[in-house]
């Protein structure tokens, strides 16, 4: 008698577990909408929030650093730059990607790599990363006006696990890249910040950043350089040249420019210290659409 009871007591339990809502709340790994990330010049960084921040010294930093989405910028000075580091590569992997990384430098310098091995090796060219992303190299890039346009563009296309999306504008000596994906639901953090829709918490965290250098264990990169600090150079030092913050300020005064004035200081010092072509390689990808 009493073990019937129970067995007719548990039956129901099971029924009402198997039919009934649950109320378990399941942790999704990402959250709507998706926001981007620019990184451009000597290098900056326009945050998923809208926070610029600049880092000129060597080294090899978090751009996006979750529990699954890892994504890593090697920041190297160039022959141009005047000792100043500009982005030479993009590293991307994490749980997401299930051991495989992809690596894409500048046309010159460097290589476009999957798993260490050189991947995208013509132009145009497409790639599958197992069976999990999709890697495009051609030159399709938004531009900011028809003036870009005659540049010849070779931008690296991944369609990554969990929506994230990356295109990676390789030129001669260093690349740009713009990440877009959606928040992580264990959180980020990265020179790209933490997507919370709070730019100032952005611009705190980026204030030192050294905090979002990569460990040699966590090292994307067949080789971990160390970091090597930068020439400090001001705006300041640039206006002791009239002529050159004159022919800068002439460059760096069209859209986007015009309605960013964060985005314009960036233009200024890299045309400044790196040269006139910055104007028009910054234009690119500072005028992507967030």
């Amino acid at each position: 008698g009493a073990s019937m009871a129970l067995l007719a007591v548990l039956a129901v339990v099971a029924m009402l577990y198997f039919v009934s809502p649950t109320t378990t709340t399941t942790l999704q790994q990402v959250a709507g909408p998706p926001r981007s990330c620019v990184i451009w010049g000597d290098p900056h960084i326009d945050s998923f929030d809208h926070s610029v921040a600049s880092v000129y010294d060597e080294g090899q930093y978090w751009l996006v650093n979750s529990q699954t989405v890892w994504i890593q910028g090697r920041f190297l000075a160039t022959p141009f730059t005047r000792g100043l580091a500009a982005t030479h590569a993009i590293a991307v992997g994490g749980h997401f990607l299930q051991g495989h990384t992809v690596v894409v430098g500048p046309l010159e310098s460097g290589k476009i790599l999957v798993d260490g091995k050189p991947a995208l090796t013509t132009f145009p060219s497409q790639q599958e990363v197992g069976a999990l992303a999709k890697l495009t190299y051609d030159g399709q890039a938004k531009v900011v006006d028809d003036s870009m346009s005659a540049e010849d563009k070779h931008v690296v296309h991944m369609d990554l696990p969990s929506g994230v999306r990356i295109e990676i504008m390789r030129w001669a000596n260093h690349v740009n890249a713009r990440i877009t994906m959606m928040s992580q639901w264990n959180g980020q953090q990265g020179l790209c910040g933490n997507m919370n829709g709070n730019a100032q918490d952005d611009k705190d965290a980026n204030s030192g950043s050294a905090a979002h250098l990569v460990p040699q264990s966590a090292s994307l990169f067949r080789h971990n350089a160390p970091p090597m600090p930068a020439p400090q150079h001001t705006l300041a030092d640039c206006k002791k040249d009239p002529e050159k913050y004159d022919k800068a300020s002439k460059l760096c005064s069209g859209p986007p420019y015009s309605t960013r004035h964060d985005l314009k200081l960036a233009c200024l010092f890299d045309v400044c210290f790196a040269g006139p072509q910055y104007a028009m390689q910054d234009g690119w990808a500072a005028s992507i659409e967030h």
